[in-house]
């Protein structure tokens, strides 16, 4: 569950953590790098237990010590699909922290889950969050990202919006275009607004 750290162009050294095991996503984006999805779902669930994460966490935070390697920049939730859907997320954070005191810890997410407060409450803690955004057009939407059924971009984006009225870290909105499906004058005007 503990990869990298890799370089990252928006993060530095970054340290990645899988909260899902496998390819458990409520969308099932056309662009994704993590291969064929093999749950689409809105359901939270602890896919990968805090504890076995963290014990791992642990065990590579004390081989770092004793190879003398420095701390990574930032430890990075994501993954093989949607972190905010592992119910065990503020544990997760919380013992990060512990592991790392110091490290800032970052969230990657596609946002689905944003419309809900709970998991916007738990995200509170993380000190940046990337929700991607690909488009404000249903049609766009649903063809970018073919996302679990219901989900709505509108209902996202206010999520989104409703998180940093009282989001005290960087918010970092990521837009993926694919030409030809995402990147229509309307939905273009339409992120350009919401920006």
């Amino acid at each position: 569950y503990v990869f990298g750290p890799v370089m990252s162009g928006r993060l530095g050294r970054s340290l990645g953590l899988d909260l899902l095991g496998r390819r458990v996503c409520s969308m099932n984006c056309v662009y994704c790098e993590s291969g064929a999805l093999q749950t689409l779902t809105m359901r939270r669930a602890p896919y990968v237990p805090a504890p076995e994460l963290l014990a791992e966490l642990a065990a590579w935070e004390l081989a770092r010590r004793e190879r003398g390697e420095p701390v990574p920049d930032v430890v990075t939730l994501g993954g093989l699909g949607e972190p905010t859907l592992n119910s065990d997320l503020p544990e997760i954070i919380a013992g990060v922290r512990r592991l790392l005191p110091g490290v800032p810890v970052a969230v990657l997410t596609n946002a689905s889950l944003m419309t809900d407060p709970a998991v916007r409450a738990e995200l509170l803690q993380a000190d940046i969050v990337l929700p991607s955004l690909d488009a404000l057009t249903p049609g766009e939407y649903a063809a970018v990202n073919r996302p679990h059924p219901g989900l709505d971009p509108q209902a996202v984006a206010e999520g989104i919006l409703a998180l940093r009225r009282v989001f005290g870290g960087k918010i970092w909105l990521e837009i993926l275009l694919v030409a030809g499906v995402n990147d229509s004058a309307e939905n273009l005007e339409r992120l350009e607004a919401y920006c």
